[in-house]
């Protein structure tokens, strides 16, 4: 076969003759105007095909090239054809006779175009590529690889630490290490981040690499073909794109490594530089390698000047009582490994002359192969802490000068095994004539000293309050351990310094006094009740009224004395308190003439009490007849039926008594019921016998129509009492005389009885106070109400007296309560007088606000209290000079709450305990420790706030210097509707510019 072919552009004509030519290349051209393909027969037989195998067509030649190469090679070829690259040549597969791939290099030229420069045939030669030029070739792909790499190197050095810059510049590197670079793009995701090449379009074909941080998938590499269809990826390429995911990977841990290293080696710098504490560092020679500004501070020299010098040369320390120069035990942490601290009483001379009192430490500094490098000191400044001593121990003689001084008593404990018994401090009576040796219970165990202790609730709220810190108010318990017996009324706190301290007040006789007073209220209704009830028998009822006048007022003997016909007084009934029985008619107790001794003691009264026999005139006949009885204390009520005397009821003591009041009116009570008695006794139920009961009581008694609350009638000690003739007074209503009102009257109709009291004024403009026991009686088949007046003025002033006593009794708590918040004011000197500024600051808006008294009085308490949970923050905190760290400023914010705790279980009169809780909150919701929001903030609590910061600005603080009242006040009219109440802000700028003294001098 002869072909030729004939270059036109040039001018000439060049024919190639490959008939019968055997070349080791393939000759060959291609017609792109008919698709025919020539090539030598030489290399038909090197592939190993016969002529007829090979037809001559451009798809033949196609279906030749190995499938991953035919795409590029043709799109080398498409190129040259239509103009975008200036030569042909190529690097590719053919697929053999046998089966296997045969490296060939192919070269091509024009060999003819058009007039417009067209090409239209092409011609050239493919030749086998040796294995040396295979190796080569190889080389070549590395050396693109190693090109790769290099950049990729590059990269990384260049980015640094920046693992978004490496991801960003490897999606523009990454697609020049693939053959087809124009149409190859990488998309790379990491943690939250994609980046990816510019233009990149998404095909199916793609290899996709994790990027792995151990067994957690951080991010991937994705890369993209979008050219010609018949491409795919080489398995070199995959290896290619798993190294640079694996490396990708390794950084990113890196970067991230490193990250958190120098997060936490900053951490710990900041972290040293800015505690509270000096910190120093040294080597094993004592070589200073660490120094924080506290420590520089304290030392009185530049950081500069400290690093790297001697510790002994920078740190000069000293005994506060000898003077003599203290030892920093570098050597003995060496040798030890041990923490050691410094000797007691350590002060700290500063190059500035500053004497410092220092509280300190010194650790190893071990490393992980266990070698100690060095050693770290850490020590502080307690210079404060020491004057704050000094006022404490002023502060606790105060303070033992007012328990020595309170009402109650206080016993202040201890304790050294953690809770689990208690020893005194200090203890001081509160039962009167019961005294405590003080010196010499100091130490010893409170059970032991009070051993019935472990028997009441006493102890386990001592151990509660010691171990939580909250107050608690026992309600009365009766101690008795033999020698101390009563009531004991105890409020249990902790103290600032630990100690748990238990205010008790003795209120055996107010306990006493409740109990019989409901004892005996009871028997009185008993007794009244048993008179008239239908089966009444006098003989039982006047056992049973001496019986219960014996038992109730423990009295050692007890009867009823009657006048016979002869004026003698016969013993009628005798109850003696030894034996606990009575006996009746037991003879004679008088004889005519002593009687009449006895009649001019009893007649015109309704009592006759003597409390002490050797008292009174020995040579009356009378008296002298006791004391030869051995009785030496008597209680004896008058019997007395028309006006006449024809008994008593008696109460002898053998030994003297002091009757109370409510004793005497009691004994009293029941010579009225007696007499009661006595006259149902003889009138039996008729109307005759009760109205001459009814005139003959020494008693007040008043007959009621429960219907319409008119008074029916009225016995003569009635009305001489109320100052009303008896028709006038059958012309009152109840409601016109005090007995109560008619709906009550109503209810008593159905058989009840009833006991009440009241106030009524007299005619003549005297009020007087009232018991009145009401109960039904029927006369003429009509039930009225038959009401016992008793006048008992004098027992309610004495229990005023009582209430009185209770009221400087909590007041006594209250001033308590202060003088510990003022312990607490004396822990930080820069806060001392700060709440009660506040307190009267806040007291003079609310009553400018026109708040009751009441409320005025819940501010002023509260604002004395505010602060009082700063009692659990440390000192350190307190009085910190410089900025609060995250956690320091927590425990401040906590403070609120720990005061809310402390003042609950406090009864002071109002919600001090919920204003003391919210005097942080803000109008908008900002403020803390619940976030409430404008009327959810109680308003004292409101006016609190605003009072606080008024102060608190106003005054010095460790950390800063006083503000002044002016930026105080544009602080709170800045903030006014947003942080603070306006109503509250408005009137305490009218306060502030009247001239009001937040000093209070």
């Amino acid at each position: 076969m002869k072909e030729k072919a004939v270059i036109e552009n040039t001018g000439k004509h060049l024919e190639i003759d490959f008939t019968d030519r055997d070349f080791e290349e393939l000759i060959w051209e291609y017609d792109l105007a008919n698709g025919v393909v020539s090539f030598n027969q030489g290399w038909q037989k090197r592939l190993g095909y016969l002529t007829e195998e090979i037809k001559p067509t451009i798809d033949n030649w196609k279906n030749l090239i190995h499938p991953d190469d035919r795409e590029r090679t043709i799109k080398s070829l498409t190129d040259f054809f239509e103009g975008r690259s200036k030569k042909y040549e190529a690097i590719y597969r053919m697929k053999a006779s046998d089966g296997s791939d045969v490296w060939v290099l192919s070269l091509g030229r024009a060999l003819r175009t058009d007039k417009s420069g067209k090409i239209l045939k092409v011609g050239g030669i493919q030749r086998l590529i040796s294995d040396i030029e295979t190796v080569e070739l190889d080389l070549r792909e590395r050396k693109k690889e190693l090109e790769f790499f290099f950049a990729f190197s590059k990269l990384i050095d260049d980015c640094g630490d920046s693992i978004e810059e490496i991801c960003a510049g490897l999606t523009e590197l990454l697609p020049k290490a693939f053959f087809d670079t124009e149409h190859t793009g990488v998309e790379i995701v990491y943690r939250d981040g994609v980046y990816s090449s510019k233009n990149l379009l998404k095909d199916s074909r793609l290899i996709r690499k994790p990027l792995k941080r151990g067994a957690e998938k951080i991010g991937s590499i994705s890369v993209y073909y979008s050219g010609y269809r018949d491409v795919r990826f080489l398995s070199e390429e995959d290896k290619v794109i798993s190294s640079v995911a694996e490396r990708l990977g390794k950084i990113a841990i890196r970067i991230e490594n490193s990250k958190a290293l120098k997060k936490s080696e900053e951490l710990f710098r900041v972290t040293l530089a800015s505690v509270g504490d000096a910190v120093l560092a040294m080597d094993a020679f004592g070589i200073v390698t660490f120094v924080n500004d506290t420590a520089c501070k304290m030392l009185g020299l530049e950081m500069q000047k400290i690093l790297g010098q001697q510790v002994n040369s920078v740190m000069h320390i000293f005994n506060e009582l000898t003077g003599e120069p203290a030892e920093i035990p570098i050597d003995l942490v060496l040798s030890s490994g041990k923490k050691v601290g410094l000797a007691n009483h350590t002060c700290l001379k500063s190059r500035n002359g500053k004497i410092y009192f220092i509280a300190d430490a010194a650790s190893p500094i071990v490393m992980k192969n266990g070698e100690i490098a060095g050693v770290v000191m850490n020590f502080r400044d307690v210079t404060s802490e020491k004057e704050r001593e000094r006022r404490m121990l002023e502060s606790e003689e105060k303070f033992r000068h007012l328990i020595e001084n309170m009402i109650g008593g206080m016993i202040i404990l201890y304790s050294d095994n953690g809770g689990k018994t208690f020893k005194i401090r200090d203890i001081k009576s509160g039962i009167s004539g019961l005294h405590f040796d003080r010196e010499s219970l100091e130490g010893k165990d409170i059970v032991e000293v009070l051993p019935a202790i472990s028997s009441t609730p006493l102890l386990a709220a001592i151990e509660s309050v010691w171990e939580s810190g909250k107050p608690i108010s026992l309600d009365p318990i009766y101690y008795d351990d033999g020698v101390l017996k009563g009531w004991l009324e105890n409020y249990i706190y902790r103290l600032p310094f630990g100690d748990v301290a238990t205010l008790n007040y003795d209120v055996t006789e107010r306990k006493e006094l409740e109990e019989f007073q409901r004892i005996s209220h009871s028997k009185l209704v008993e007794l009244s009740n048993s008179v008239a009830s239908g089966n009444f028998d006098i003989q039982s009822f006047m056992e049973k009224a001496v019986e219960t006048v014996g038992r109730i007022l423990k009295v050692d003997r007890a009867g009823i004395y009657m006048l016979n016909e002869n004026n003698e007084f016969d013993i009628r009934l005798l109850y003696e308190a030894s034996t606990g029985k009575i006996s009746s008619n037991a003879g004679r107790a008088m004889d005519q003439k002593l009687a009449e001794k006895y009649l001019n003691h009893i007649t015109g009264r309704r009592v006759l009490s003597i409390e002490n026999v050797l008292g009174e005139n020995i040579d009356d006949p009378f008296i002298l007849s006791l004391i030869d009885v051995h009785v030496y204390g008597i209680l004896d009520i008058p019997l007395n039926i028309k006006g006449e005397v024809v008994g008593s009821l008696y109460c002898d003591m053998r030994r003297p008594r002091n009757w109370s009041y409510e004793e005497i009116s009691f004994a009293a009570s029941v010579g009225d019921i007696l007499t009661m008695a006595f006259e149902e006794n003889r009138l039996v139920k008729s109307e005759i016998r009760y109205r001459n009961m009814f005139e003959a009581s020494s008693a007040m008694m008043v007959l009621i129509d429960p219907d319409s609350g008119r008074i029916v009638d009225s016995n003569p000690v009635a009305c001489n009492f109320y100052g009303y003739g008896r028709e006038e007074m059958k012309q009152h209503y109840i409601s016109h005389i005090g007995l109560g009102d008619l709906e009550m009257m109503r209810d008593l109709k159905n058989g009840r009885s009833r006991r009440f009291t009241t106030r009524h004024l007299l005619t003549g403009g005297e009020v007087r106070d009232l018991e009145i026991f009401v109960g039904p009686v029927e006369i003429d088949e009509k039930i009225l109400l038959n009401c016992i007046v008793n006048d008992i003025t004098d027992r309610v002033n004495a229990e005023n007296k009582v209430r009185e006593t209770m009221v400087e009794l909590e007041r006594s708590l209250k001033d308590t309560v202060l003088l510990i918040s003022k312990i607490v004011e004396a822990r930080d000197p820069y806060t001392a007088g700060h709440q009660s500024n506040v307190s009267r600051l806040a007291g003079e808006i609310a009553e400018k606000m026109r708040l009751d008294k009441k409320r005025v009085q819940w501010v002023k308490t509260a604002g004395m209290l505010h602060d009082i949970g700063k009692v659990s923050i440390p000192a350190e905190i307190l009085s910190k000079p410089g900025k609060l760290n995250e956690l320091e400023w927590s425990l401040i914010k906590n403070h609120p709450l720990l005061g809310r705790e402390i003042l609950s279980e406090v009864h002071l009169g109002g919600p001090i305990s919920e204003i003391v809780l919210q005097h942080h909150e803000k109008i908008n919701g900002s403020g803390y420790p619940n976030g409430l929001k404008g009327d959810e903030i109680l308003l004292e609590a409101r006016i609190i706030a605003v009072a606080d910061v008024i102060e608190a600005m106003s005054s010095h603080r460790p950390y800063r210097a006083s503000r002044g009242l002016e930026e105080a006040i544009r602080e709170i009219e800045m903030n006014s509707g947003k942080l603070y109440d306006p109503a509250v802000v408005k009137t305490c700028i009218k306060i502030l510019e009247s001239g009001f003294d937040l000093s209070g001098k």
